[in-house]
């Protein structure tokens, strides 16, 4: 089972990747973890150390090899889920004859769909206790009153509405794409996360056997 999970920010797709991976007993593979361990072991090659160092983008190339060599652990036996990867029509492509040399191929691309005034609401209203690192919503989920509350910077209003435009624009041309090859699964992200769970459940294809 080879799975994508894409989703703008807000919209819970931490939360339902776990529970996806626990479900099918597949690993989650961040392209951000895996080039962030390669750094710290001392295996990532020095020219996209620089790169990434500068804060550029990585090669897609410096990517799909990571994702490569991810693919002959032992863990990914039953797929993967793909979490940030692939991001553009080239990195999907790069991706599908990546897979082809194994016989494999992405089963299911997951969107979770979530209004964009709700999206902002999330993010905005988020708050961070800097004494213990926990998420609190004042809305929906409130701190405690003796919390040391942290506004995030990736949270304050001006950055929410660019990172949101930021992945509309990024995915503009990429959910085409797969929704032309018949995997694209538009799962809606509003409800409890268990309600979510259960909708992406419906929606994902049967375990191979």
């Amino acid at each position: 089972m080879i799975v994508i999970l894409v989703g703008p920010p807000g919209s819970g797709k931490g939360t339902q990747a776990t529970n996806i991976c626990e479900t099918f007993g597949i690993p989650q593979v961040s392209t951000g973890d895996m080039l962030r361990a390669a750094k710290k072991a001392g295996t990532l090659d020095p020219k996209f150390l620089a790169i990434m160092d500068s804060g550029g983008l990585v090669p897609d190339e410096a990517i799909l090899g990571l994702i490569e060599r991810r693919f002959e652990d032992a863990d990914t036996k039953n797929g993967v889920l793909l979490d940030g990867f692939p991001r553009t029509v080239p990195q999907a492509e790069g991706l599908e004859a990546l897979l082809s040399k194994r016989n494999l191929k992405v089963d299911a691309v997951l969107q979770l769909d979530v209004p964009r005034d709700q999206l902002e609401e999330r993010l905005v209203l988020r708050r961070m206790d800097k004494r213990t690192g926990k998420i609190y919503h004042l809305s929906s989920y409130p701190p405690p009153p003796d919390a040391d509350l942290e506004h995030r910077a990736d949270d304050q209003p001006a950055t929410v509405k660019r990172r949101l435009d930021a992945y509309e624009a990024q995915t503009a041309a990429l959910l085409p794409y797969y929704e032309a090859r018949g995997v694209l699964k538009r799962v809606d992200g509003v409800g409890k996360p268990e309600e979510i769970t259960a909708r992406i459940a419906a929606a994902l294809p049967a375990p191979k056997q």
